[in-house]
């Protein structure tokens, strides 16, 4: 290979690797009194739809998610089987309908991990490398 070559070729690479280890590597993240600490798929499935609103002990459920579609995109295949195309059309409907309130959006990991650090009941996602504050993570069954 011609030097030239090989140095577009590691710039591709440096480009790409990120966001493939970012695709799956996500950690789900919960302030620090919620109780639990590990939840079916379904049960996120279930909170970021808007269909589990509350705790086992009754405290109000808050989830955020991410505008990165990077980040947010893995998470939402993986346990809301939608794409966020989808996901922002399912919280369009649900708005319209008034059926529930769309989650609030965050720009980038460190706004979400402080709101999560800050509101009770809170829960958002995070890529496995990110600082994760005075948050816990919770393990997937």
């Amino acid at each position: 290979m011609k030097p030239r070559a090989i140095i577009t070729f590691i710039l591709i690479l440096a480009f790409l690797l990120p966001i493939v280890a970012s695709a799956g590597e996500i950690v789900i993240i919960v302030n620090e009194n919620v109780t639990e600490s590990t939840l079916s798929k379904n049960d996120i499935k279930k909170i970021f739809l808007g269909n589990k609103t509350t705790w086992d002990n009754g405290d109000k459920i808050v989830f955020v998610v991410q505008d990165r579609v990077s980040i947010s995109d893995p998470f939402l295949k993986t346990y809301a089987q939608k794409s966020v195309s989808q996901y922002k059309n399912y919280w369009k409907q649900q708005v319209f309908t008034g059926k529930g309130k769309a989650p609030k959006s965050f720009a980038t990991e460190e706004e979400l991990v402080q709101f999560v650090s800050e509101t009770s009941g809170a829960i958002g996602f995070v890529t496995a490398g990110a600082e994760k504050g005075n948050t816990k993570s919770i393990t997937v069954q």
